[in-house]
């Protein structure tokens, strides 16, 4: 029997619906709010990592704004995108193909999975050092920058450590995000052909790339004590 582009349509609609509200949910929060945030960020800690002056180092208090958007785009998105992920992997539960196309490659999907567990314990390992000590007033906000640049410029036996973890959480993170994006697309039926697929990957591609430079030119000036100089 022969395939035709409308039988294909046909056949493709009703799984599209056949999607739970878990996948979609899980597609959305990976695809939406964490590179939206990461946009906002390293910008900022860019903008933040050439001071003038010693005093400009001392980092302005977070003002409503910028507490909502943490909320709102970090830690309600990742905590339920986190869950269902989990709930996802300790079922065995697959993603539902929404389209004709195929789903992600199997090393894209691995990749996405391995970079999820790095983006993850990079997250906490950040939040624990930085909201969440002001949080419990540990630390004050104002002193995120020394503290910062003290943190990333610490070496171990001449290695920069934490600073190269930093790098490799980045790049977890921009990793998972861009693949995210594409998936979700691929979820939503928006990629329906070849030729959209491949300018969604090339999109995505250069997305993590230039966020990925921003960023860890940001970590390596920081690294480097620039700021205190």
């Amino acid at each position: 029997m022969q395939v035709t582009d409308e039988t294909r349509a046909s056949t493709d609609e009703p799984v599209a619906r056949r999607r739970s509200a878990v996948e979609r949910w899980l597609s959305l929060t990976g695809a939406v709010p964490l590179p939206v945030f990461l946009a906002l960020h390293l910008s900022r800690e860019a903008a933040l990592s050439a001071p003038q002056d010693v005093a400009e180092v001392v980092r302005p208090t977070t003002g409503t704004f910028g507490a909502l958007t943490m909320v709102c785009l970090v830690w309600v998105p990742l905590l339920l995108h986190a869950g269902l992920g989990t709930w996802l992997l300790l079922t065995g539960r697959k993603l539902t193909a929404p389209t004709g196309l195929a789903d992600l490659s199997p090393l894209l999907l691995r990749l996405s999975r391995m970079s999820s567990v790095l983006a993850l314990g990079f997250v906490i390992l950040h939040a624990s050092e930085y909201p969440a000590r002001v949080w419990l007033g540990e630390a004050d906000a104002r002193d995120a920058g020394f503290r910062l640049t003290a943190a990333l410029s610490s070496t171990s036996f001449g290695v920069p450590v934490r600073a190269a973890a930093y790098l490799l959480g980045l790049l977890a993170t921009l990793t998972h995000a861009s693949i995210g994006i594409h998936r979700a697309l691929l979820a939503e039926g928006v990629l329906s052909n070849l030729a959209r697929r491949r300018i969604s990957e090339l999109s995505c591609a250069v997305f993590a790339l230039v966020l990925f430079c921003v960023g860890a030119g940001t970590i390596i000036r920081v690294a480097s004590g620039v700021l205190l100089r």
